[in-house]
């Protein structure tokens, strides 16, 4: 019977009583590191590079809404080093549950599903300033993403349960491998959607609904550095929460099953563990030939954190074992390994060395603290365990959170578990001397090793010397120090024949099985990695392997060439397959034999005489369900009893995989409305005064602007297009000219008309070309597509009705434009800079974006439109000049950037794909070829590899453009330049954009065809999330009002008998009085503007309006202050409800159907409440995405009069300075008299704000009085 013991530690050590303890094997020892209130439901562990540990904790974890305070990562500080911790430091929030934690050159990854999110801290002050979420839609927090390791060969990987995400293209999408694992179908999707990259006050994270939401199978994956790579090594889990791996890079981890009881398991390329199977279903998978084996007995409980103990200060009996927790059965238990050939098992019944003298319920625990979550060896030898609270989930009292939380550290009495940092802790890694790394490298510490690794891979050729002298043995090395120095200099110099070789030597002469096992995997890594084809002799020493009397050895073997071989490794993987006996290394050669050979290859084998060939080849075709009922039934007769025992349970049916939630075809969805990146038309009307606007065509957008209805199928001809949404309320006009437009370019111009009526109108029946192509939508259902060649110029449509006596759908527009013609000789330098005077950077701009242009789009990104496919140009004006990129564009060959080359792949069907190499995996390499079209190359099919001294750019742009065309190309490059940070203005025709960081927060305009004032539009917070209404407004926006409300603004609807409110008169932007002005905190634009009669001949006045933007600590407040004046005669304002500063809200914020309130400075609430009633100020606010956002306006108090609100619940809120009417109408009651040549000035602060919680309106009025009593007098 195992003798425990309690250990008696000090009572006093935080105030914990020894009853609290858990209990501990005898033979060690446990205290207690930290307790509430440092730490409550501590969740996530690791150590940071300084040696302190971190934790991930808060009140997510288990029915967070999208209001739920974030999670957190604290630096828990031990300032003595006495083995207690004094106090914490955040060092990042705002994340959805932390479930895992991983350091590596300054940056924490952060496992907070639906996210991984990479945070870093920019300027040394220990609070991270930069979030980059790298992947999102990962699934929800209940099976979500754990077990985040940095693993010798430089690859982050990660476990991930079987929630999938919700993928709602295009903005909300996982990546391909992890949409792979739970079987989603989405067509269209990228493989690698964009990280997107936050400050700290901008950071949002992604919300998803914590309900079961399961896909077909969970997965261990791995990526690089930066995310890119990202691929599945092992699949078939339901929840594995975490995953370590030993000192020899084998791999060991927990998966939670409700029903037949958790699993240990130990993952390798091209496993499936059972869960999600494409046919034939069995948990433990021992004796089930199609999937995977288990680790270890199943047990009834939780596994949760694991780690990998072998630390010298342990007695050998805890050395070079796996520890794991066991939340459930609240147990911390150790795994001694015991290897079965190549498959790893426990070396007897995992052994219990800490507990709390019994389990727990789901919701609750009692007796002992000790529910422990995850596991670490610290930098002082012992074991740190996090304990979670009482609860199974976070408890929340006037919105504090009240559960317990507990890390304690294990150690054997016989160890002093004391650590100081050393010296060189305090230099940056640069500074290291050679052996210092090498230390570093045979630390139990992740982040050590990782750090270390990195920091020799960079020092390249200066390093090789010290790892191949610790490789060759002279001096006893502990495997830990083999597989991290194999692999550090595996990672160095991937074309260096020498090194390869020299892994390939080891592969076959080396004294030590774990470097031998090491050199093999690292010879394929670095055969694929080569730029030319390698040497047959180095994967003829891995086919040799194959025979090695040591089953691990083989299994490498097998792995190695299910990433680096070729077809003609059939033969040798048959011929394993005829003699292996191991159960492990048999089933990684069958999924071996699956990669390399064809389905026509492998039903061959069928006939082949060795059982052990056909019973491979059965197993890998049934995995791609690729026999026939015809064919299964052929080979019942078979005499090799697996194989028929196979045959049979195939025929029985396919095991049903364990789905819920939405389906796993992804349906079309609403898209996000983009307006045309390419924008070929000026000048657009509509004769009903309707909103019109030019979008960019696609499946999933709204059909009209005023309808719901939607896109569902568009010819992939006009995919992309500009297009130009109608109005429905349009549809029964008939006669007149109903649209007109003037083309920029030469174009193709479609019409897309209701398919329903017999008749054309009448204007479309010359002149118009039906073709075959169709546009479906929901209402109508189908759209027939004309076309017709236009100059540039003047276009002018007829009505939808005219001649035809059918109700019908409005028809649409889309316009093809023209833009090259080329000399039909090829443009030179010089005469590209002969034309840069009368460059124009907007043409350019179209060329640049324009599929019918030079379509650069197709390979490079500006303005958030193309591909990454090419050297970026965001900042290429500040970096060259015209000279160099006129001749980069007419001669690209001249100089290749590093990286940029043509690879050419042949491949052994002959065929070859040249283009640029975006991404590479054991599997295949993905190619961007010619026009941005993306190849996969399968690495078992290419037969040689070349780099050429060729850019894919294409050399054919001195032919295909003119020289103007190439200046004006030219000017909009120089153009692009790195965007400062703060706030910035970009002019545009008849507009001026407001930026604050990376964010743009509205439009100014100043002039606009159909809304005759000036207004801000389109106006978002600094995080991006959007306060004012659409402009123009979209489907669901509500169809009131569409032009005169625009965003916020200044209008009167009686101003000297004039109504510009209701557009009836026009104001006129007459230049700036002072240019835009922009920094790092404040931002400025002043304008003139006259007030003209509705005739235009007469003038009311002169406003001189100067608008400054300012950071705020809530969000940005917008200082407005407008001064009215006539020289020449004296004028007046009336008193009409629609006079002052008006904002529209976002529909999101509006009370009637939306979340938002109204709210003045009596408390009073809403439309009902406040309309008509003098107000000091008022907040319209609600929440958009988890944060609470809104508008709130206070007039200056020496303004003319106190201001009252007209404010209404569907968005709008006027802040009036004139008198109320007793009762409404046109006329005034009360004349508000200016004299001539007397100013008449009204002044108001705007607060967008943005926060985690709501704003004390209070606090922030007194700041608003504060700001405006700076504005200049």
């Amino acid at each position: 019977m195992k003798c425990w013991i309690w250990v008696f530690c000090c009572a006093s050590v935080l105030g914990a009583a020894p009853a609290d303890f858990p209990l501990v094997a005898e033979g060690l020892q446990v205290k207690l590191f930290a307790r509430e209130p440092l730490v409550r439901n501590p969740c996530a562990i690791t150590f940071d590079a300084k040696g302190r540990l971190c934790i991930g904790m808060g009140p997510q974890y288990r029915n967070p809404t999208p209001d739920t305070p974030g999670d957190s990562v604290w630096i828990l500080l031990d300032k003595n080093h006495d083995g207690v911790a004094d106090d914490r430091k955040r060092f990042a929030t705002g994340f959805n549950n932390i479930q895992g934690l991983a350091w590596k050159d300054g940056d924490l990854w952060v496992a907070n599903a639906p996210d991984l999110t990479v945070v870093r801290d920019t300027d040394g002050d220990e609070v991270a300033d930069e979030y980059v979420r790298l992947y999102t839609d990962l699934g929800n927090l209940e099976h979500g993403l754990h077990g985040l390791n940095w693993a010798p060969d430089g690859k982050l990987y990660m476990s991930k349960g079987n929630s999938k995400g919700l993928t709602h293209l295009p903005d909300r999408v996982a990546p391909r491998a992890f949409r792979e694992l739970w079987g989603v179908r989405a067509p269209g999707a990228p493989d690698l959607p964009k990280p997107r990259t936050f400050t700290a006050a901008t950071y949002e994270k992604n919300y998803h609904d914590p309900k079961d939401d399961w896909g077909l199978t969970g997965g261990i994956l791995r990526c690089a550095t930066d995310g890119t790579n990202l691929e599945i090594v092992a699949r078939g889990f339901r929840n594995p929460w975490d995953i370590c791996f030993d000192d020899t890079f084998t791999w060991f981890g927990t998966d939670n099953d409700q029903s037949h009881g958790d699993k240990l398991f130990s993952p390798f390329l091209g496993a499936h563990f059972g869960w999600g199977h494409a046919w034939s279903y069995d948990w433990k998978g021992d004796e089930h030939l199609p999937t995977a084996p288990s680790a270890g007995p199943l047990f009834e409980g939780s596994g949760a954190g694991t780690i990998h103990l072998n630390h010298p200060g342990w007695p050998k009996a805890y050395r070079d074992v796996f520890i794991y927790n066991d939340w459930l059965r609240r147990e911390t238990l150790v795994y001694r390994k015991a290897w079965k050939g190549a498959w790893l098992q426990t070396d007897g019944k995992p052994e219990v060395i800490a507990h709390a003298e019994g389990g727990r319920s789901l919701p609750r625990s009692s007796g002992r603290s000790f529910d422990p979550v995850d596991i670490e060896v610290g930098p002082d030898g012992a074991l740190w365990i996090s304990s979670w609270g009482r609860e199974y989930g976070a408890t929340m009292v006037d919105g504090q959170q009240q559960n317990e939380g507990r890390i304690y550290r294990i150690w054997p009495k016989a160890m002093k578990a004391a650590w100081q940092p050393e010296p060189k802790r305090a230099k940056p890694l640069t500074d290291w001397s050679l052996s210092e790394l090498m230390a570093d490298l045979d630390s139990a510490l992740p982040v050590w090793r990782a750090n270390a690794s990195e920091e020799l891979v960079r020092r390249g050729s200066k390093a090789i010397g010290t790892l191949t002298y610790v490789l060759r043995g002279i001096e006893k090395t502990s495997a830990r120090l083999e597989t991290w120095a194999s692999w550090t200099l595996g990672r160095i110099q991937p074309n260096n024949l020498r090194l390869t070789a020299y892994f390939n030597g080891a592969v076959r002469d080396s004294k030590s099985l774990n470097v031998r096992r090491q050199a093999t995997a690292i010879t394929a890594l670095r055969l694929q990695q080569m730029d030319q084809a390698p040497p047959v002799e180095f994967l003829n020493v891995i086919r040799q392997t194959l025979k090695d009397p040591e089953p691990r050895l083989r299994h490498a073997a097998v792995l190695a060439l299910r990433e680096a071989g070729a077809s003609e490794d059939t033969a040798v993987l048959t011929e394993l397959l005829a003699r292996e006996t191991d159960r492990v290394v048999y089933y990684s050669a069958w999924g071996a034999l699956g990669q390399l050979a064809t389905v026509p290859q492998r039903k061959a084998l069928l006939k082949d005489p060795r059982a052990g060939v056909r019973r491979g080849a059965v197993l890998s075709l049934l995995e791609e369900d690729a026999l026939t009922d015809a064919e299964l039934k052929a080979l019942e007769p078979d005499e090799d009893t697996a194989v028929t025992a196979l045959v049979k349970r195939r025929l029985g049916g396919k095991a049903a995989a364990f789905i819920k939630g939405p389906s796993l075809n992804v349906a079309l969805v609403k898209q996000t409305v983009r307006a045309a990146s390419v924008n070929p038309v000026d000048a657009l009307r509509a004769a009903s005064g309707s909103s019109y606007r030019v979008l960019t065509l696609r499946a999933g957008i709204p059909v009209y602007t005023d309808r719901n209805y939607r896109i569902t199928a568009v010819p992939p001809v006009l995919q992309g297009e500009a297009f130009i949404q109608t109005a429905c309320g349009d549809a029964e006009r008939d006669s007149g000219v109903a649209l007109e437009f003037t083309l920029r370019y030469p174009a193709t111009v479609w019409l897309a008309d209701d398919a329903r009526p017999k008749q054309l109108p009448t204007w479309m029946r010359q002149g118009w070309t039906r073709t075959e192509l169709a546009i479906e939508t929901t209402d109508p259902k189908r759209m027939n597509l004309y076309r017709r060649d236009f100059p540039a110029g003047p276009v002018k449509l007829g009505a939808n009705r005219d001649g035809v006596n059918q109700g019908k759908g409005n028809y649409l527009v889309i316009i093809q434009p023209k833009l090259l013609a080329p000399a039909g000789k090829a443009a030179t330098v010089a005469e590209v800079l002969a034309r840069m005077e009368q460059a124009q950077a907007a043409r350019g701009r179209d060329l640049f974006l324009s599929r019918h242009g030079a379509n650069c789009a197709a390979c490079h990104q500006l303005e958030g439109v193309g591909n990454v496919f090419a050297p970026g140009l965001a900042d290429i004006g500040d970096r060259t000049d015209a000279e160099f990129l006129a001749r980069s564009i007419l001669e690209p060959n001249a100089a290749i950037t590093e990286g940029f080359a043509m690879q050419v792949f042949t491949q052994r069907d002959g065929s070859a794909v040249a283009g640029i190499v975006l991404e590479e995996t054991g599997r295949e390499v993905k190619v961007a070829t010619a026009g941005g079209i993306v190849s996969r190359v399968p690495k078992a099919q290419v037969i040689k590899r070349e780099t050429l001294k060729q850019s894919a750019m294409p050399a054919a742009f001195g032919v295909m453009l003119r020289p103007q065309q190439v200046a004006d190309l030219v000017a909009y490059l120089l153009q692009q330049k790195a965007k400062p940070r703060g706030f910035h203005f970009e002019k545009q025709k008849d507009q001026v954009a407001l930026w604050l960081d990376e964010e743009k927060v509205g439009t100014y305009l100043l002039k606009h065809p159909q809304l005759t004032r000036q207004a801000w539009i389109n106006m978002k917070t600094h995080t991006g999330r959007q306060v004012t209404r659409n402009y123009p407004p979209q489907a669901g926006d509500g169809a009131d009002h569409p032009l005169m409300h625009p965003g916020i603004w200044m209008g009167f609807g009686h101003l000297d008998s004039q109504d510009y409110w209701r557009l009836q008169a026009k104001v006129v932007h007459d230049g700036f009085v002072q240019p835009p002005k922009a920094g790092p905190d404040h931002a400025s634009i002043t304008v003139r503007n006259r007030y003209q009669t509705a005739d235009g001949k007469g003038e009311v006045c002169q406003e001189i309006c100067r608008m400054e933007f300012r950071r705020h600590t809530d969000g940005i407040l917008l200082l407005w202050d407008s001064t009215f004046r006539n020289e020449q005669r004296d004028f007046y304002f009336g008193d009409q409800e629609e006079s002052g500063l008006a904002v529209r809200m976002a529909s999101p914020l509006r009370v009637k159907g939306g979340n938002g309130t109204i709210i003045n400075h009596r408390g009073e609430k809403n439309g009902a409440d406040i309309w008509g009633k003098e107000s000091k100020w008022f907040d319209y606010s609600g929440q958009i995405k988890g944060r609470h956002v809104g508008l709130m306006v206070a007039a200056h108090p020496e303004n003319p009069r106190p201001s009252w609100l007209h404010a209404r619940d569907y968005g709008v809120v006027v802040t009036n300075p004139f008198p109320k009417q007793p009762k409404e109408r046109r006329a005034p009651y009360v004349k508000t008299w200016v004299k001539r040549g007397e100013p008449f000035r009204l002044r108001y602060a705007v607060l967008i704000h943005d926060t985690a919680k709501p704003i004390d309106p209070a606090l922030a009025y007194q700041s608003m009085l504060q700001a405006l009593k700076t504005t200049r007098n």
